[in-house]
């Protein structure tokens, strides 16, 4: 949350806290914190809390630091340029308790940085120009630390009042580092950004104050800091099954006696609920390392020469079947491109046989692959925000990962579940949006065909008609009337409504 509205919400919040009574009279424990030292001091009476936390995948990030995506590619080679999100105290390996930084889930108004900003590194980028960048100074232990960013926090505010006031996460807390992933606002997940933190309910009815006014752990119910939750370019999952819209919240059967019933069982709500996504704040669909473009506002300000980016607004999602699995790439193996030469780092699995309809953003880059050994690089993206000189950053990878040779730049691209952003029931998708050739979707290409040609199907019942019935009145008499499955006239079935079948 930036500018104005981070303004106005962190100034709200510490006038609260001014105002705020006594520990006595509030019943609040922490308002007796006098110092604080750091995790420990959380530690001291939340052991097992912290515990928990350090077990959790927001702490380990073992789907995540090793491997490779199609945003910032790889974490590990980028070393701190990655580590502003991470919920540790700036530490990503060997960790314990006291390595939990407790305060950026529990504390609206604090704000970190990785510093101080004192190493020097000076480089000739892509252009021939000269500039010296600043980077981390690690502490006394040989690790990097996360500092408080006081001039980013209310005036005059302090780490134990930040400890005093602590707090549940709210929707501020959750998106101040998920709507940024990816780079920027709104850039990765495509269905949430910092507009999420107070959406208008026609952008998000769940979240928006005005609609349910949700909290991310309604949905995402948290046990012992685990937080379910898994999209289709997620490799881990914990805490249990992903939430699903029938989780105490709304019937299997939701429409009361309408025909649109017959969708639940092979079309996901998110389908007809969410129509759009990137509403409020663009999102990006594709990127490419090549093309190096000047952000003044990369590395903390300095300034970063970063990949092409193409973003969108209010934009139609592709659609694909997914049966909750998902193929995602892991990077010890060689990776071969699908059919149209595209290499596919994140795929929901499933077909129209055993998957549910779901809404997806398919995001694109291009990225350097090893040539002799098949597998994606771990590119240097961090050289490549600091030169603009891809070429190097690529082979800066390539030796990075204890390989040597040549490799070669190609299309990448990974599904992603859209599953926020759902609108007023009045802007669910209308029938001839999806069918009869509609705009929405192409039934055709995700598997909706006849088994052969009209003639040859209707004929297997009955002889030749000359009358021409629309996809409505055709499913009324066959589905509803004549009980047919749809084995029937299409290459697939659908068991669980009980119709006959050839």
């Amino acid at each position: 949350m930036d500018g104005p509205l981070q303004l106005f919400a962190s100034t709200i919040l510490y006038l609260s806290m001014l105002l705020a009574p006594s520990a006595a009279a509030t019943g609040n424990p922490h308002a007796n914190i006098y110092a604080y030292n750091g995790p420990q001091t959380c530690v001291a009476c939340h052991p097992q809390q912290a515990s928990d936390a350090l077990n959790s995948e927001h702490m380990q990030w073992r789907g995540k630091w090793d491997h490779v995506n199609t945003y910032c590619t790889a974490p590990a080679p980028a070393d701190y340029a990655c580590r502003a999100c991470h919920a540790s105290t700036g530490k990503v390996s060997n960790l314990t308790v006291n390595d939990v930084d407790c305060l950026i889930c529990h504390q609206d108004v604090y704000r970190r940085s990785l510093g101080p900003l004192s190493i020097p590194v000076t480089v000739t980028d892509w252009q021939g120009n000269q500039k010296t960048y600043y980077t981390p100074q690690k502490n006394a232990s040989g690790e990097y630390e996360m500092l408080p960013r006081f001039d980013l926090m209310p005036a005059g505010m302090t780490m134990t009042r930040l400890a005093q006031t602590v707090h549940m996460p709210t929707r501020a807390t959750c998106l101040g580092c998920h709507a940024k992933a990816g780079g920027s606002d709104g850039a990765k997940r495509g269905d949430l950004s910092t507009a999420s933190i107070n959406p208008s309910p026609t952008s998000d009815v769940h979240l928006s104050p005005q609609g349910a006014n949700l909290l991310c752990q309604d949905c995402h119910r948290v046990s012992h800091h685990q937080i379910p939750g898994k999209g289709i370019d997620l490799r881990v999952a914990e805490g249990g099954p992903p939430p699903t819209c029938t989780d105490g919240c709304h019937a299997p059967q939701p429409h009361g006696s309408s025909r649109l019933n017959q969708h639940v069982s092979r079309v996901a709500c998110q389908t007809c609920h969410i129509p759009r996504f990137g509403k409020d704040v663009s999102t990006e669909i594709s990127r490419d390392w090549t093309k190096p473009h000047w952000n003044p506002s990369g590395c903390n300000g300095q300034g970063a020469w970063v990949g092409e980016e193409v973003r969108v607004t209010n934009a139609i999602p592709q659609y694909r079947f997914w049966n909750g699995q998902s193929f995602v790439y892991d990077l010890k193996d060689p990776i071969y491109p699908d059919a149209d030469g595209v290499y596919t780092l994140a795929r929901a699995l499933g077909s129209i046989d055993d998957g549910k309809l779901y809404p997806m953003k398919v995001h694109t880059a291009r990225q350097p692959r090893h040539d002799a050994s098949g597998r994606m690089v771990q590119y240097d993206v961090l050289w490549n925000f600091m030169t603009g000189k891809y070429e190097e950053a690529a082979q800066r990878g390539v030796a990075f990962m204890g390989l040597s040779g040549s490799y070669t730049w190609v299309e990448t691209r990974a599904e992603q579940l859209i599953t926020h952003g759902v609108e007023p029931k009045e802007n669910a998708l209308t029938c001839t949006q999806c069918h009869n050739n509609g705009t929405q979707m192409n039934l055709r290409a995700l598997g909706y065909t006849l088994k052969d040609t009209p003639q040859v199907v209707c004929t297997q019942c009955h002889k030749a008609k000359n009358e021409t019935l629309d996809w409505q009145k055709m499913h009324k008499e066959h589905v509803e009337e004549k009980r047919k499955d749809c084995s029937w006239c299409h290459s697939f079935s659908r068991p669980e409504r009980g119709l006959s079948r050839p």
